[in-house]
């Protein structure tokens, strides 16, 4: 049995305020933290601390030692620095970027004098750890990201938080440990080209555009147009954000498309093709098995639900 302590129980937890108005952090107690670090659903992946530091004026860190955790910051306003390593450089953290620091890793980071940050963090642990940090390409020490536009707002780690103060009951904890998942697959670095431009917000607009029209039939260079960028550039673009090429990407909304109608009406092969704007069916037929890895005729027939 996996026990867990309800925070309202717990004597020594209480909201720390310690430097601005609003701070917000939640320290789990070392007895829980050793729990997860056991249990067969949160074993992978979890919080050990999190919170919110609005406008953390004068805030600063300084770990020579660095901690067991690793660590997330994701900054919503304002700037700040961090120095990953005794002695290493200041990296400069603007709003709309984040920071992963890796376990064990000395470092320091801290508020802007002029401009302070506003920041979301949570530290975490697990033996996904490092996986995660291959999946984002980092160095072993760790680095920083620069998000797209509007992804430190869709990220929210406050998720993390507001699950962790409803209690430490094994729901809460798996609730956590989902939002923290999910904010690490959705932590996509947008390229120099694309925050040097509204190229991000473009991307996403066609994204958008294909997926409200999944009978369409674009080529490249009309969807390029829409997002008013020469066909090679939209295209490397696209593959960095969604991880297809443009029309793969588009035929794979297509082939979702045709497994609802599939499911859901008793229509011919043709006529569902024909739906999608695909007027040769043994061609419709084909791409659906490449996608699918069976024929539209098989997947109809598979048990599903």
């Amino acid at each position: 049995m996996w026990v867990f302590i309800d925070y309202l129980m717990m004597n020594e937890w209480k909201p720390v305020r310690d430097g601005f108005a609003g701070q917000q952090m939640i320290v789990l107690p070392r007895p829980v933290v050793a729990a997860l670090a056991v249990h067969p659903l949160m074993k992978g992946l979890y919080p050990t601390d999190a919170g919110y530091f609005p406008e953390a004026q004068a805030h600063g860190v300084g770990r020579p030692e660095g901690v067991a955790a690793a660590i997330l910051i994701v900054c919503q306003a304002g700037r700040g620095w961090v120095r990953l390593g005794n002695g290493a450089p200041s990296l400069r953290i603007e709003a709309g970027e984040a920071v992963l620091i890796a376990p064990g890793q000395p470092h320091s980071y801290g508020a802007d004098d002029t401009h302070a940050w506003t920041i979301q963090w949570v530290h975490f642990a697990g033996t996904e750890v490092f996986d995660w940090w291959r999946w984002h390409g980092l160095p072993t020490i760790g680095g920083v990201l620069h998000l797209h536009a509007g992804d430190p707002e869709k990220l929210n780690l406050g998720r993390v938080h507001e699950q962790l103060a409803a209690g430490y009951d094994e729901r809460h904890l798996l609730a956590a440990c989902a939002a923290l998942r999910w904010t690490l697959a959705n932590l996509v670095p947008a390229s120099a080209a694309e925050r040097a431009t509204n190229t991000s917000e473009a991307i996403e607009a066609v994204a958008a555009w294909m997926r409200e029209n999944p009978s369409g039939r674009p080529t490249l260079a009309m969807l390029s147009r829409k997002a008013n960028l020469s066909p090679a550039h939209f295209s490397a673009m696209f593959r960095r954000r969604y991880g297809f090429a443009p029309i793969d990407y588009f035929l794979r909304l297509k082939i979702r498309r045709a497994c609802t109608l599939l499911d859901t009406t008793d229509w011919p092969v043709s006529r569902v093709a024909a739906e999608l704007g695909v007027e040769d069916a043994l061609y419709f037929s084909r791409r659906f098995r490449r996608v699918m890895g069976l024929s539209p005729r098989d997947y109809r027939k598979a048990k599903k639900g």
